[in-house]
């Protein structure tokens, strides 16, 4: 290589590092801008009264888990504050028919056949198994996580959270957070935008915030 082509090259490589630093650096700009929003959220391990299909998990490790949810949800300036985390005990034909994938007896059974304690404005259940899935949403302040998901548990814990904030399922990036089934934490700038609103709508309906 001539000292014309060096020259170029050193050139061109230097231009590309000037490109990448910016680019990393309004990234991290924009995400330094957000304000940040705390949400509530209590934590729940359930177990079985005869013991037989009750959770594995302790509060410690659900504490681990969601610290590192908590960083996936950093890039939309979002976070989850445990209140309240603590085990339940359910009757056995309830605990049953979720490790089914049925959760209609739990939501029916509650405040009936057993009470839960300090619910919060977001409500996370842990749980030994729901038949095939990792996670499920339901109603519009509760999800449901299998103590053996076949992703890593902070990230089925940020994808159920997800639902509870608005975003539905992406279909073709496998990098990000909303596609079922991966290991990827990427929210887009439109779901960032969504997932705040309905943050802020939350805390706005629940505590009459201005």
């Amino acid at each position: 290589m001539n000292l014309c082509g060096v020259f170029v090259f050193f050139t061109v490589l230097t231009l590309s590092a000037v490109l990448c630093i910016g680019a990393e650096t309004v990234t991290k700009t924009d995400n330094a801008l957000l304000p940040y929003i705390s949400l509530p959220i209590s934590v729940y391990i359930l177990d079985d009264r005869n013991g037989e299909l009750s959770s594995t998990r302790t509060n410690e490790k659900l504490i681990e888990v969601f610290d590192k949810a908590n960083l996936i949800w950093s890039q939309a300036g979002i976070k989850f504050e445990i209140k309240y985390i603590g085990r339940i005990v359910l009757p056995s034909n309830i605990l049953k028919e979720l490790t089914n994938g049925n959760y209609n007896p739990f939501l029916t059974g509650m405040d009936h056949e057993f009470q839960i304690s300090n619910p919060s404005l977001l409500n996370a259940f842990y749980t030994s198994s729901i038949g095939q899935v990792n996670g499920i949403a339901a109603r519009s302040n509760m999800f449901f996580v299998t103590d053996f998901p076949s992703v890593r548990h902070e990230r089925v814990t940020a994808h159920e959270i997800g639902h509870l904030l608005g975003l539905g399922h992406a279909h073709r990036d496998t990098a990000r957070l909303m596609y079922s089934g991966t290991n990827g934490t990427i929210l887009t700038k439109e779901e960032i935008k969504t997932a705040r609103n309905n943050a802020k709508h939350k805390l706005n309906t629940t505590y009459h915030q201005d």
